[in-house]
């Protein structure tokens, strides 16, 4: 790996040294080698690099300043293919929104009025709990919104209930951490269920649950809150997603994937599968790149979207959760 990644920097610098000698700002060519030298050696997509240098070389010869080339990786990290990752410049993005996505407009208005997670039960023996998406990039928030998921389940958990339906509908992502760490009763025991590989499909991270504690890559997350009832061993469970899943989100049910008596059921997912690191370039501007691939705990590499064992398009209904179709496919699945 060491010896590929240097030669293909070598062949970088080497096709585009012409252009070394005519740049009017010096440091806007250097802002553009460090960028791609860490795309080099961190990115998992590097198949365009050589084209993508070029013309950014071509098109910042003249430029007075990095002000002037950020908005370039726009173009930059679409040729990357690479949407979930961007350049952060003075506050700004700079990346690429890509145009193939799905759109659900029930969904889409519920994303900005529905912040919080939320359980209920159904027909007296379904537990169902919603998560939504999270903002702790920061890992300020683990504990409290593990222990939030963990007081929802506590809320309506007891001897009837039968089957689980965890929606995952508006969760367009954040930290996965405090999500799995809240579930980790529903994700099981004593396995490995995830985690990450990168462009050379090799290992990077993985994700375990061991005598009841999460463990990601090694490191040990621990819940202040219990259950007060077991979740008991392949409890039915059904996974919703929507084309809003995205990121966290997407972690979290891939999680679930090869779990007995689980389905997931609703539209494929948001495709940000990736995992995604910030390198710094200078006190002004860093680099988001997506470094390694998801996979299951069969091992499955994820390098698109999670498409659903059951395809239920639109047809939500937050409102009543009884005509709700995804709902609905859901309760048919458990025989009701």
């Amino acid at each position: 790996m060491m010896t590929r990644s240097f030669l293909l920097l070598w062949l970088l610098l080497s096709s585009t040294f012409s252009f070394s000698q005519g740049f009017k700002n010096d440091s806007v060519k250097s802002f553009i080698d460090k960028t791609i030298e860490l795309i080099v050696a961190n990115s998992i997509h590097t198949e365009n690099l050589e084209a993508i240098k070029r013309d950014l070389y071509h098109k910042s010869l003249n430029l007075n300043s990095i002000d002037e080339t950020a908005p370039l990786y726009e173009d930059v990290f679409k040729q990357l293919n690479d949407y979930h990752g961007g350049l952060k410049y003075k506050g700004k993005t700079y990346g690429w929104d890509n145009p193939d996505v799905m759109t659900n407009a029930y969904l889409k208005g519920k994303l900005k009025v529905e912040k919080k997670t939320c359980s209920k039960i159904i027909d007296k023996k379904i537990g169902y709990i919603r998560i939504v998406g999270n903002s702790d990039f920061a890992f300020l928030k683990v504990d409290s919104l593990a222990n939030d998921i963990v007081s929802h389940i506590n809320s309506i958990n007891s001897a009837q209930i039968k089957a689980w339906i965890i929606d995952l509908r508006l969760n367009t992502g954040g930290n996965m951490y405090p999500i799995l760490l809240g579930l980790k009763e529903f994700i099981g025991n004593n396995i490995l269920f995830g985690g990450f590989r990168n462009g050379q499909d090799q290992p990077t991270g993985n994700w375990e649950i061991k005598a009841g504690k999460l463990l990601i890559d090694g490191n040990v997350l621990e819940r202040k809150t219990a259950l007060f009832h077991p979740i008991q061993t392949d409890v039915p469970l059904v996974i919703l997603t929507s084309c809003y899943t995205a990121s966290a989100g997407e972690m979290t049910a891939l999680s679930f994937i090869g779990r007995n008596n689980t389905f997931i059921v609703g539209e494929p997912t948001a495709n940000y599968t990736t995992a995604v690191q910030g390198f710094e370039i200078n006190d002004h501007a860093g680099i988001n790149l997506s470094t390694d691939y998801v996979v299951d705990r069969n091992l499955k590499v994820y390098k698109s979207n999670i498409l659903p064992d059951v395809e239920v398009l639109e047809g939500d209904n937050l409102e009543d959760l009884k005509k709700d179709r995804k709902i609905i496919k859901a309760l048919e699945l458990f025989g009701k």
